[in-house]
């Protein structure tokens, strides 16, 4: 088993910033060069990072999981009874912010990528023209999920993640925040002043009294747009043709 890593407990006090990477794959000699590819990349473009490579999903520690930023995985383990999409659950289940990449030699696991909401999915002949490319497109996605905004309650600032927002809701002189894990927030603000500071950071005005975390959106049609919790957005028909060219240019770029 190869292992690349700081010790377990050890890693946020050590690396506070460092992205935390794993790597996956049961091949030891596309492990080594996988890991070597992302080593030397990461050295270039002066990214923190800790990486922590395994040839078996039985070795990957629970506790390391809560840290992992970036996962490349592949799927197929024939000599054990957990899949990388398995293992990608775990993952997405503790990090929920994680981006995940799968790297196999076959093309029809490709779809089962999209029950864990996997950034990419490439292929092993394919990776070497694009990894780097999916690293850095990787590493803006995390920087765009860690990105706040602070919000005023009964005269108290309060930092909200904005990958925590699901919708903001006008209400009148007033908005709504509706977060994950069904929590709201009262302001007293304008969803269009709203609409101008955040559309750059993937929000979208899908109807006049709705502006919608397009991360979470899960399907968009004219009928409604259907977010990650089941919800259901309504859709302005005057303009649903625009709001969805938006939303797939935006889709397309991550």
């Amino acid at each position: 088993m190869i292992q690349t890593s700081l010790r377990v407990g050890a890693i946020p006090m050590t690396e506070p910033n460092a992205v935390q990477i794993l790597i996956c794959d049961d091949d030891n000699q596309f492990l080594q060069l996988i890991h070597s590819r992302i080593e030397n990349y990461i050295a270039v473009q002066h990214i923190p990072a800790v990486i922590h490579a395994y040839d078996s999903i039985v070795s990957v520690p629970e506790d390391i999981m809560e840290y992992i930023d970036l996962a490349f995985l592949d799927i197929d383990f024939p000599r054990e009874e957990l899949s990388g999409i398995d293992l990608a659950r775990v993952i997405r289940s503790i990090r929920h912010n994680a981006v995940i990449l799968f790297v196999s030699n076959y093309i029809e696991y490709a779809p089962e990528g999209y029950e864990v909401q996997a950034f990419r999915y490439v292929l092993k002949n394919e990776l070497p023209q694009k990894l780097e490319t999916y690293i850095t497109q990787a590493i803006h996605k995390l920087e765009s999920v860690h990105q706040t905004m602070q919000v005023s309650i009964a005269g108290e600032k309060l930092t909200v993640l904005l990958s925590d927002i699901l919708y903001i809701e006008s209400q009148g002189h007033a908005v709504l925040f509706h977060l994950k894990g069904w929590k709201n927030y009262r302001i007293y603000a304008s969803i269009g002043k709203l609409e101008q500071e955040l559309e750059s950071k993937g929000f979208l005005r899908i109807h006049k009294g709705f502006l919608v975390n397009m991360i979470h959106i899960q399907q968009f049609k004219s009928a409604g747009a259907v977010l990650t919790d089941g919800i259901s957005i309504p859709v302005s028909a005057k303009n649903y043709s625009e709001q969805k060219k938006k939303f797939l240019l935006w889709k397309g770029r991550q």
